[in-house]
């Protein structure tokens, strides 16, 4: 037996985890853990902008209009919608939900704006606002379905997805507007 105030070599620390590794141990582990995840994600993103740049020089090979000005003009109004949407959509995929109706709640709250402008003869910003308020309110009653009612995200903004594109067809008459 050991003398007291002293630990016997083949005793566990009582500061080491269930398989016996002492906590130098431990943190060795997730150190090395860590680094392991920003090397995996330091490759995945210097892997994702060599695949943008391949597709740059590529496009650039195959065309030579595609460096001009005015197109690169119409890609990034092309792709601005879709930047927008991906921003409001970052908040809810880091809270760990979904919003399935992103899309659809755009075209209906665009719908709303074009009917205001155009029907209500409302002036351009109040119309823009009007429409504003229409994918706010989509929002604002998704989120209360979800919160109040406790219905899981992929349902609520399933059905709200479903509710946006009909009301959305409904109200433009299947026209463009």
């Amino acid at each position: 037996m050991d003398p007291p105030g002293e630990m016997c070599t083949v005793c566990v620390d009582p500061k080491s985890d269930p398989i016996g590794r002492s906590m130098s141990t431990r943190m060795a582990v997730a150190v090395a853990q860590r680094r392991s995840f920003v090397r995996g994600d330091a490759v995945q993103r210097v892997l994702a902008f060599g695949a943008l740049i391949s597709l740059f020089i590529v496009f650039s090979l195959a065309s030579p209009n595609f460096l001009q000005f005015d197109n690169v003009v119409g890609i990034l109004l092309a792709t601005s919608v879709n930047g927008v949407l991906a921003l409001g959509v970052t908040f809810v995929i880091i809270t760990g939900g979904i919003d399935l109706s992103v899309g659809t709640v755009m075209t209906l709250a665009s719908v709303m704006t074009g009917v205001f402008i155009t029907v209500w003869h409302l002036p351009l910003p109040l119309g823009i606002l009007a429409g504003l308020a229409t994918g706010g309110l989509a929002g604002a009653v998704s989120g209360t379905v979800i919160a109040r009612m406790h219905i899981p995200p992929f349902i609520a903004t399933l059905g709200m997805l479903n509710i946006a594109k009909g009301l959305a067809l409904v109200i433009a008459g299947l026209k463009p507007i």
